[in-house]
């Protein structure tokens, strides 16, 4: 919609007259694993669409083979016990096998883990994994350069106008500092939810931190970072920071460590983004060249609209002294000099807080926005936001029952 160079997603009925000159693995015209897996995958609440090069399905054999595709496809949306699994792969391959197939797929960071309840016991669940955040994110510290330039192309292709269509992201701006809001204008509620120190030294933890997948994945490209060289800036919290620790992906920080690495956030100039939820399982601290979030909503005409953010920043033209530095911090061009002073574009600021906190003249504060917008609960509550504005009502009931059946969705 807003990305015209993008070629469009590629119809259902005309995806296998596409691919079968390119793809060695159509017979007679009828999808093979890998086409079938993209379309189970685009069933999740993150669109996972198919494109005219079949990109997608490059990066999915990279992850894949097409014993593995073929498991894959009997994932379900939630984690489910092997033996669900199993029985819906009516029995091929064996039950033991299966089990190692599955591992073997986390472990690479291609299918989704979870504790779930079978038989009054709690035991290992595996269901299929989203692109973003998920598969992709999941590649840290794994990562090559032929899966970065796929996810690169795919985002140009396709991927980038699905993941913007929705109202609901999976990720959403804090302000970088519960500080540098308007004083008289910030509390209650809102500091659970919006003061991201506030939520850290209330929860229980434990805390994570981990590599940055966007920023390895610049630099395999030859695109180093500009804004910082430390590419730890990935933090989680809670079961998060407890499974990537097991999957050898992040290690443990004190709730003294993760505040202090909040504050290096502010320091450096990092956007806080944490999951959509008011208990987030992990916060991302984000350059707006590297993130794959933030670069490509810079391109968007009004990232107001993607971000819906609860804060937006002001600016008092009379203490400004028109120095600019806010200008260079600001992740959206949202600001620009205008008189002497810096002025606000409201249709780009993301109510980041970065502006405030380098303002010499302290000119700049956060002020509620017109419509401030509770997150949902938790992640689940997330998700099954982005499911319902994806599929409306009929659709997302359809899929609902499916799943109290134990139907694959």
């Amino acid at each position: 919609q807003y990305h015209r160079g993008a070629r469009s997603i590629v119809p259902e009925a005309r995806v296998a007259d596409v691919r079968i000159e390119s793809d060695p693995n159509l017979i007679m015209g009828k999808p093979d694993v890998y086409r079938r897996l993209q379309r189970h995958l685009d069933s999740m609440p993150i669109p996972f669409p198919a494109t005219e090069s079949g990109v997608e399905l490059r990066f999915l054999r990279r992850l894949f083979d097409p014993e593995e595709a073929r498991i894959a496809l009997a994932l379900n949306v939630l984690p489910e016990p092997v033996e669900k699994i199993h029985r819906r792969l009516k029995g091929d391959p064996p039950l033991e096998e299966l089990r190692r197939r599955l591992v073997g797929l986390v472990r690479k960071g291609a299918i989704n883990s979870g504790a779930v309840r079978r038989k009054g016991r709690t035991v290992p669940g595996y269901g299929k994994a989203p692109l973003v955040i998920g598969m992709f994110e999941f590649q840290v510290n794994r990562l090559t350069r032929e899966t970065v330039e796929d996810f690169h192309a795919y985002m140009e292709e396709g991927f980038r106008e699905a993941m913007f269509t929705g109202k609901t992201g999976q990720m959403r701006t804090v302000p970088i500092n519960a500080e540098v809001v308007a004083p008289g204008e910030s509390g209650g509620e809102v500091g659970r939810y919006d003061d991201l120190r506030a939520y850290v030294r209330e929860t229980a933890g434990p805390f994570g931190v981990m590599n940055c997948v966007c920023r390895e994945a610049r630099g395999l490209v030859g695109e180093s970072c500009r804004i910082t060289d430390d590419h730890e800036t990935c933090l989680s919290i809670g079961g998060s920071a407890l499974w990537l620790r097991r999957m050898g992906k992040a290690r443990l920080v004190s709730r003294e460590q993760f505040l202090e690495l909040l504050d290096r956030a502010e320091r450096t100039g990092l956007v806080l983004q944490p999951q959509n939820n008011r208990e987030p399982g992990f916060v991302c601290c984000c350059c707006p060249e590297c993130c794959e979030v933030l670069s490509n909503a810079r391109r968007l005409p009004r990232p107001v609209e993607f971000f819906r953010p609860n804060y937006q920043a002001g600016v008092d033209s009379g203490a400004c002294s028109g120095c600019g530095r806010c200008l260079k911090r600001c992740p959206m061009q949202a600001l620009s000099l205008a008189g002497g002073a810096a002025r606000v574009d409201p249709e780009r600021c993301i109510g980041c807080g970065l502006c405030a906190t380098t303002c010499p003249d302290q000119a700049i504060r956060l002020h509620p926005a017109a419509q401030r917008r509770v997150p949902p609960r938790n992640a689940q509550g997330m998700y099954r936001k982005i499911m319902f504005e994806r599929d409306g009502v009929l659709g997302t009931l359809v899929k609902g029952a499916r799943l109290l059946l134990g139907r694959k969705v």
